[in-house]
């Protein structure tokens, strides 16, 4: 909702840089815009309870954002002026939360028992640093914006809240800041080992776990990779490349270097090696009857790399011709069908086609899901 001011709180705004006003313990004020006030974002109380606003400070206009019995705090602008972090005990401790500018479409990043607080978007827009006692103690974590990749940065006994937090805790009681326009650039994350290293001589990267999926790429040993996902068994990785590739390894052929309980399990279809097909017998040459033509055609009504949202179905289809076998996700089937698929995340099908001189021809579409 819009508030307005009337004039004398307008010329109160405008001169807020020789002034100061009133931010939850000590929090800055944070401006949108790097080359002028732009909009500014601070937690006020104003309602009754402390929520996240925007202050025009040429117009004195005052936007709420959050509208919450709980407690928001900590708002910080994306790198790219698109999106707000904060913190917030709404689901009844503190957690990191983001929403878009406007304060629409609230996404919860982190879920645990404790207190994650002080959030800070990194430069490279990709992570949010914060401080968090689920472990005893107050220590930096970082988690990606999708809340997919929580990662552990200190482990010590030392309290790593911004200098003085814990007496303005103790004290309770509110101060008066000077607004920061703009936000000073946050400090860059110290570089870190990578998440796994490959540790032999060569690997394949797969479009799946399993061995008898599509192979990707093939890694050499000391190639660097994110974990992104894995197995609910961890006997396979979903990582990524430096190169931007992403594909799944079988874990005990690379070195992990964190904790894979942090990482999340990937519901992934699992590829099992290929049934070996029986060797045909031989046909004397004399004898060595004509092929037919072989027609193979595996689609979907959504082109040849479905995209669909949760919930949503597709219909894959297959004619084939002048072939021995068809098998469709490993069950045989006729030549020509269709089969109605929903699945709840991205799945990769199957059409295996045993040709009359038993070569073994795969065919795959992979439905996304949003």
């Amino acid at each position: 909702m819009k508030t307005s001011r009337s004039l004398w709180v307008v010329m109160l705004v405008i001169a807020l840089a020789g002034g100061a006003f009133l931010a939850l313990r000590g929090e800055p004020a944070v401006a949108q815009d790097e080359e002028g006030p732009g909009l500014i974002v601070y937690a006020s109380d104003e309602m009754g309870n402390y929520d996240i606003f925007t202050l025009d400070p040429d117009t004195g206009e005052i936007v709420q954002l959050t509208d919450d019995p709980a407690t928001d705090t900590h708002p910080m602008w994306s790198p790219n002026g698109e999106q707000i972090v904060f913190s917030s005990d709404r689901d009844g401790d503190f957690e990191i939360y983001v929403m878009n500018a406007d304060g629409s479409d609230v996404q919860q990043l982190t879920r645990n028992d404790a207190s994650d607080v002080e959030p800070r978007w990194q430069p490279n827009g990709e992570y949010i640093l914060y401080v968090s006692d689920v472990n005893g103690n107050w220590d930096l974590y970082v988690v990606s914006v999708d809340g997919l990749i929580v990662r552990q940065l200190t482990n010590d006994a030392f309290d790593e809240r911004h200098f003085g937090a814990a007496e303005e805790e103790e004290a309770g009681e509110e101060q008066v800041i000077e607004p920061v326009l703009p936000a000073a650039s946050p400090s860059p994350l110290p570089p870190a080992q990578p998440d796994a290293t490959v540790s032999v001589a060569r690997l394949n990267l797969r479009a799946n776990p399993g061995e008898g999926a599509n192979i990707v790429t093939v890694l050499t040993q000391g190639d660097v990779l994110q974990v992104i996902g894995r197995r609910f068994d961890n006997s396979w990785l979903q990582v990524r490349t430096p190169t931007g590739l992403t594909g799944w390894v079988y874990a005990p052929l690379v070195t992990v270097t964190i904790p894979l309980a942090n990482v999340p399990v990937v519901d992934a279809q699992f590829f099992p090696a290929p049934t070996p097909i029986p060797q045909p017998t031989p046909v004397p040459v004399t004898q060595t009857p004509a092929l037919p033509p072989v027609y193979i055609s595996f689609t979907s009504d959504r082109g040849l790399a479905p995209t669909i949202n949760a919930g949503e179905c597709v219909t894959l289809s297959w004619h084939v011709e002048g072939i021995r076998e068809v098998y469709y996700q490993g069950l045989p089937t006729v030549g020509q069908s269709s089969v109605q698929e929903c699945p709840g995340s991205t799945t990769t099908y199957n059409l295996r086609v045993i040709l009359v001189d038993g070569t073994v021809d795969n065919r795959y579409i992979t439905v996304t899901v949003n």
